[in-house]
């Protein structure tokens, strides 16, 4: 019995002395070679959090995107200057839905009052216009003409308004197809027949738009041009892959220099003018709904240069 509890002891001294032998090894390895462990967990550190940091960054980005698209998202958590980033972008998000809300009803509230204005002037505008014409058939005094210009003034400003009302609702669904230009011109040739239009239009050419839209911004265009004493005017259209160029000339005398900067504002009328002073703003707007852009100068004569995208695009911010 000795001799075996002998050589259990013996046995557990070796299996001690193996242990103790490796620990010691390992310990001496890592005493060599501490510099070496600690340069790589250092590497290997930085490489997660980099990784890490990617992650987030990525993450910030797809957040600034659910801003643009009116999108929501939730915040990364932790204390990190990304987590605080996500918050204050989470923040912006709320505060900036908030004020597009307002900002929403306050233009509902706008349209909803234009057209109780532009409907009640309507009733009494037409009561009168038919009045007038009945005196205008029976040769009555010529005052009655002016009167009757009048009203048709008032009749033209009702109109824009609620026009102006539509568009500053947001609440147009365009239909964006693609149209002969020449076509387009036909009609607003027809609807101009009382200025006695002469259009002449350098290739006809397919065009991305919404029809009734795009002819009532042509049309307002091209009205300015043939009421500054112009009846003829040219129209030059250029189209590549992506964009339509459209210039619109006139043989008029152009515009005053001090008007150029203010002739898409809101009742601008620059001398001479016979109209409401809303046609080119409107003209304007609906461009601007196409993605495209507008801008006017003198080129031997009054000149709209109008450049449209031709693919379709996300709807406007």
């Amino acid at each position: 019995m000795e001799n075996i509890k002998k050589e259990k002891n013996n046995h557990v001294c070796l299996i001690i002395s193996f242990v103790l032998m490796i620990v010691v090894e390992i310990y001496s390895f890592l005493v060599s070679n501490i510099f070496n462990v600690f340069i790589f967990t250092s590497i290997l550190f930085y490489f997660l959090e980099q990784k890490n940091k990617k992650k987030q960054m990525n993450y910030l980005i797809q957040c600034c995107d659910a801003i643009i698209e009116q999108k929501d998202f939730s915040i990364i958590d932790g204390e990190s200057k990304e987590s605080l980033l996500s918050n204050k972008l989470f923040l912006l998000n709320k505060r900036y839905h908030q004020s597009l809300k307002a900002i929403k009803k306050e233009q509902l509230k706008l349209k909803d009052y234009i057209e109780d204005i532009s409907h009640q002037l309507k009733t009494p505008i037409t009561s009168i216009r038919i009045q007038t014409e009945l005196l205008l058939e029976e040769n009555q005094n010529k005052k009655l003409y002016a009167i009757e210009h009048q009203i048709q003034r008032i009749q033209l400003l009702v109109n824009d308004l609620q026009t102006i009302a539509l568009l500053d609702s947001h609440n147009i669904q365009y239909c964006f197809k693609e149209y002969d230009l020449q076509m387009l011109i036909d009609e607003i040739e027809e609807d101009l027949d009382y200025l006695n239009p002469q259009i002449h239009l350098n290739k006809n050419i397919k065009v991305l738009c919404d029809e009734k839209w795009f002819i009532e911004a042509l049309e307002n265009i091209i009205k300015n041009c043939l009421e500054k004493n112009s009846t003829s005017l040219s129209i030059f259209a250029y189209k590549n892959e992506t964009t339509l160029k459209m210039m619109i000339q006139d043989q008029g005398n152009g515009f005053k220099e001090k008007d150029l900067p203010f002739l898409f504002q809101r009742f601008y009328r620059g001398e001479n003018s016979k109209g409401t002073g809303l046609g080119l703003y409107i003209a304007k707007e609906i461009i601007e709904a196409h993605h495209g852009f507008i801008k006017a100068y003198n080129q031997q004569g009054a000149c709209f240069e109008i450049v449209l995208p031709q693919m379709k695009m996300k709807k406007k911010i």
